[in-house]
C-alpha cells in the first residue's frame, strides 16, 4: 500500500513508465486519465487535506498549518469515474463519497505503518515515528469515523455497508498474517490477502456510486475494482523489491526485512538453494545494503520470480479490462481502462 504522510504536498510521479519485459505499451499519465473528473478530484484533494489538518491540530493545536493531500488519489478517481460511467449528470455531488473512500485508505495506511513498524513513507516520517503507535492508531480511527460520518449524508445503508465490509476485510487480512506467523503461505493465500487488504476497497470505491444511483452495473464495477486492486497490490509488491529508496520513498526491499510473504518473494524462495535462502533470511530485521538489493534483483530474474509475478498481474489486468468493456462507452470508461494499463506499466 501507499503512504500516510499527508504533510507531503507533492503527488507521486504519474508519468507513464517505459516498457519493460514487453509488459505494456505506452500509457497515459494520471493527469490525462483523470481529465473527465478533474474538478471533483481537486475538490476531494482539498477536503482530504482539511480532514487531515484537523487530525493534526488535535495533537499539535490550532496553530498547525494546513496540509495538502498527497498520493495518486486513485481510489477517489475510480469512485468519480464510476459515477460518470453510471450516468450521473453531476459528479461533484459525489465528492463526499470519494473523500470517504480516500479517508478509509489513509486510515488503513496509518494502521499498516504501526503493524509494519515503518518509519518512512514517500520520503517522510510516518505518524508512528513522529508521534507513537498509540497516537497513530487513534489518527487512523479518527479518519475511519470521519469517513463513515460524511458518507451518511447519502442516506444509504448499502453504501455504508460496503464501506464497513472493506474495513472488516482489511482487518481480517492483517489478522490472518499475524496468525500465520512464519508459516509458509501458498500462492492462493497471498492472493486472498491482496483481495481483502487492497482490492476490497477498490471494489467498494467503484461499486458504491452505482449502488446510490440504482445502476445495473454494480456487479461489473465491483468486479473491475476487485481485479484492478489485486493487480495493483501484486505490482506494488514487485516494486518493493525492484525500485530504490529514492523512488519508493521508503527503504527498498522492506517486505523482505519485515518478513512478509508476497508473490515475488514466494516465487523467489521456491527456486533458491539452501545458501541463497539463508542469505535471504539474514536480511530479515536488518538494513538492506546496496549489495543485498542488487542480489535480490538478480535473484528475481534468475528464479523467474519477477516473470511469474508479472504474468499473474497481467491476468488480473485482463479481467479488469473485460469488466470495463461491459460498461457504457465514453470518456469515463476509457479512463477506467487506461488506469488498468497505468497500474500494470508500473512494474518498474
Amino acid at each position: 500500500m501507499g503512504a500516510f504522510c499527508m504533510d507531503h504536498a507533492s503527488v507521486a510521479p504519474n508519468e507513464s513508465p517505459v516498457v519493460r519485459s514487453g509488459i505494456m505499451l505506452e500509457t497515459l499519465t494520471l493527469k490525462e486519465l483523470y481529465a473527465p473528473v478533474r474538478d471533483p478530484i481537486d475538490a476531494v484533494s482539498a477536503r482530504v487535506g482539511d480532514f487531515w489538518t484537523k487530525a493534526l491540530q488535535l495533537v499539535h493545536g490550532p496553530s498547525m498549518p494546513s496540509v495538502q493531500a498527497g498520493g495518486k488519489m486513485l481510489r477517489p478517481a475510480l469512485c468519480l469515474l464510476a459515477v460518470g460511467v453510471s450516468g450521473a449528470p453531476d459528479t461533484r455531488r459525489f465528492v463526499n463519497l470519494a473523500t470517504g473512500m480516500e479517508l478509509l485508505h489513509l486510515a488503513a495506511l496509518a494502521h499498516d505503518d504501526v503493524i509494519d513498524r515503518a518509519s518512512f513513507r514517500r520520503g517522510m516520517h510516518t505518524l508512528n515515528a513522529r508521534w507513537d503507535d498509540h497516537a497513530a492508531i487513534l489518527a487512523g480511527d479518527y479518519l475511519v469515523a470521519r469517513s463513515i460520518e460524511i458518507m451518511t449524508s447519502y442516506n444509504s445503508a448499502s453504501v455504508i455497508s460496503t464501506a464497513i465490509r472493506s474495513i472488516r476485510e482489511m482487518a481480517e487480512a492483517e489478522l490472518k498474517c499475524f496468525a500465520n506467523g512464519n508459516e509458509p503461505m501458498t500462492e492462493q493465500d497471498v492472493l486472498e490477502i491482496a483481495r481483502k487488504k487492497t482490492a476490497s476497497l477498490f471494489a467498494s470505491a467503484c461499486s458504491a456510486p452505482a449502488l446510490l444511483l440504482g445502476d445495473a452495473q454494480v456487479q461489473t464495477l465491483h468486479d473491475y475494482g476487485m481485479a484492478l486492486g489485486i493487480a495493483f497490490q501484486i505490482v506494488d509488491d514487485l516494486l518493493d523489491l525492484r525500485q530504490d529508496a529514492k523512488v519508493l520513498g521508503k527503504p527498498s526491499c522492506s517486505d523482505v526485512v519485515e518478513g512478509k510473504q508476497t508473490l515475488p518473494i514466494l516465487f523467489m524462495r521456491e527456486n533458491l538453494d539452501a545458501t541463497s535462502l539463508a542469505r535471504l533470511q539474514r536480511m530479515r530485521g536488518t538494513e538492506v545494503t546496496p549489495e543485498d538489493r542488487e542480489w535480490v534483483l538478480d535473484m528475481l530474474t534468475a528464479t523467474k520470480a519477477a516473470e511469474r509475478t508479472e504474468a499473474i498481474a497481467r491476468e488480473y489486468a485482463v479481467q479488469a479490462h473485460a469488466a470495463a468493456a461491459q460498461l457504457p462507452p465514453g470518456p469515463y470508461r476509457a479512463s477506467l481502462a487506461g488506469i488498468v494499463d497505468f497500474v500494470i506499466a508500473r512494474t518498474w
